[in-house]
Order: C-alpha cells, then sequence, then structure tokens
C-alpha cells in the first residue's frame, strides 16, 4: 500500500538523500508550506481536503533500575504532564519558544546554522543553556572550532545576555582512564 508523506525542509537540510527513503511512496510538499497556516500539533487543514498533523514521539526516559519507584512515578508523571518535553531539532524551525528552559545536551554535535537557529527563536523568559564538550565531536564534518558549541561560545562571548562557564579538567565527573584517553586519542 502506497503512502503519502511531506518532508520537512529541515529534513532535506539534514540528509538530502532522505528522498530514497520513501522512493516506494509519494512525497508531496515540504512541511515549511503549512507552518503559517496553524498549529500543526492540532491539525491544519489541506487544501485538497484531509488533515495534516504532526504527532509527537516523546522519548521513553529510561530510569536507572536502582532508582525507587516513588522517584522513577514521579519522573515519568513530569513527563506525562508536559512539564519536561524532549524533541528533535526539526520541530524548532519556524517556531519561538517563550518562557522556557531550553537544555541543549550534546551541542558539540551541532553546525553553528543549527546553534543560530536556536538562540535565534528564543521568546520573551526564555532561557537556553548548551551543553557539550568540544573534544568530543561524532560528527564528521565538525571539529573543535567548528562546531556548533565554539561557534556560539566565540560569538556570544561579552554579550550582556550570555554567560559561559566551562569546566576544568579537575572538574569532570571522569575517570582516570578516560581522562587519559582525552590526552592521547
Amino acid at each position: 500500500m502506497k503512502k503519502t508523506y511531506v518532508i520537512d525542509t529541515n529534513i532535506l537540510i539534514q540528509a538530502p538523500h532522505a528522498f530514497l527513503c520513501f522512493e516506494e511512496n509519494d512525497v508531496v510538499r515540504m512541511l515549511e508550506q503549512y507552518r503559517n497556516q496553524g498549529d500543526l500539533l492540532q491539525g491544519v487543514t489541506l487544501p485538497d481536503g484531509g488533515t495534516l498533523r504532526i504527532e509527537k514521539n516523546y522519548k521513553v526516559v529510561e530510569l536507572p533500575e536502582d532508582m525507587p519507584e516513588d522517584k522513577a512515578d514521579k519522573i515519568q508523571e513530569i513527563f506525562e504532564r508536559g512539564i519536561i518535553q524532549t524533541e528533535a531539532l526539526n520541530f524548532i524551525r519556524g517556531r519561538s519558544i517563550a518562557k522556557t528552559y531550553l537544555i541543549i545536551d550534546e551541542a558539540q554535535n551541532m553546525t553553528p546554522n543549527q546553534v543560530r537557529g536556536i538562540i535565534t527563536r528564543a521568546g520573551k523568559g526564555t532561557k537556553i543553556i548548551l551543553l557539550g564538550d568540544p573534544c568530543q565531536i561524532d560528527r564528521p564534518f565538525l571539529d573543535e572550532r567548528t562546531n556548533g558549541l565554539s561557534y556560539a561560545a566565540k560569538y556570544m562571548q561579552g554579550s550582556p545576555y550570555c554567560a559561559q562557564l566551562t569546566l576544568s579538567a579537575e572538574e569532570c565527573e571522569r575517570s582516570v582512564l578516560a581522562m587519559d584517553a582525552v590526552k592521547r586519542l
């Protein structure tokens, strides 16, 4: 059975070969066209009939096995109530994010364009926290100087709206083996 997919332009920017994954299906329009027509989570009426709705796929949070059950239940409740949300970066394009603490982990694996895209979407009352280690990059075309975390640190330095904190090796919670590997590898 053939299915119809609407592809977000951000997917194509990050992975231009994504169209190949849909060879046996129809890819009709770019999601960007529908962002200004309403809330995509609630649904937007399509010109040819039907409704386009995005469903968020919330990740199941894996908690430590030895965590007390009452704490695990409370954490699960916080996620179910939407107090804390996890989202892919694809959902941030075209939005203003107001009154939110936005925590981006592993920011060293982001491109400068991705970091710029996040920071420039901050609405009133939003705080953005970028976390990462520029020495631990998993993406092939980024390095210690060209990654999004280093880019933001360089260009936001001196801004009255930005604070930067760099931990020394002694402050890190890593084993002696891990610290030796960082130096040698």
